[in-house]
């Protein structure tokens, strides 16, 4: 019995997930829309090719997404913002007791013992980041973007629905520095947007595995445009 309450629990939970994950990608109405994310990452779009109409053409491309160099490393900026912020939030909305709700009853307990303090490290990471990058900017003579509002709800206040959305939020991220990385110009920026992305591929796995999902589900990870990526994200982002 024990056990048969144990799986539909985790079947509970990755449906919420799922869900969660479906919910985030399609976007959201309201309050919280794309234009202050899309005035934030730059004007660039995905071109099309020469013929827009021929249907057997690629939907969409991803080189060429940005203006330069700098409209890059403001879009991975953003994205930084925006996780460095919701962790940030999180844990001054939960302690660790709050945290470690029911929904993590089934990890073993030396697990649980060490998950408040790696969702610190993973935002102590974030915000290391949006340091690095707005340094980087200012170096190369351009203007680091200014960090938008956020409003990330019950996300940030409810353990479940924190991991099911850190998850997608991991998730995203890796997608988007796979999709803005054949993009950069300047060689020299690739190392260390390669090291950032991989580290934010290790916190995806992490809190997949928190939310009973596979940390590495697939061989290859898809990248994602930029396109999909604002709409994924804009809806955490206050417009006026």
């Amino acid at each position: 019995m024990h056990d048969d309450q144990n799986e539909d629990r985790e079947s509970k939970q990755s449906a919420e997930t799922n869900d969660s994950r479906r919910r985030f990608l399609a976007g959201s109405a309201g309050t919280i829309g794309a234009l202050t994310l899309g005035g934030a990452f730059g004007t660039g779009s995905v071109l099309a090719t020469d013929d827009e109409s021929d249907e057997s053409a690629p939907q969409e491309t991803m080189d060429h997404a940005f203006e330069d160099d700098i409209a890059i490393l403001n879009y991975a900026l953003t994205l930084e913002y925006l996780e460095a912020a919701f962790y940030r939030r999180a844990l001054e909305n939960m302690d660790q007791d709050e945290l470690l709700c029911d929904y993590l009853d089934k990890l073993p307990e030396w697990v649980r013992e060490r998950i408040y303090d790696e969702i610190t490290v993973i935002r102590d990471h974030e915000e290391t980041h949006v340091e690095y990058l707005t340094e980087v900017i200012n170096d190369l003579g351009g203007e680091p973007v200014e960090e938008p509002e956020f409003d990330f709800g019950s996300a940030v206040e409810d353990p479940a629905e924190f991991i099911q959305t850190a998850a997608v939020l991991e998730d995203t991220g890796v997608a988007a520095y796979a999709g803005a990385a054949p993009s950069i110009e300047d060689e020299s920026l690739l190392p260390p947007a390669l090291s950032i992305h991989s580290v934010e591929a290790r916190h995806a796995s992490f809190v997949r595995e928190l939310g009973g999902e596979i940390g590495f589900p697939e061989a290859f990870d898809d990248p994602l445009p930029k396109d999909e990526v604002l709409d994924a994200a804009s809806q955490f982002i206050v417009t006026e």
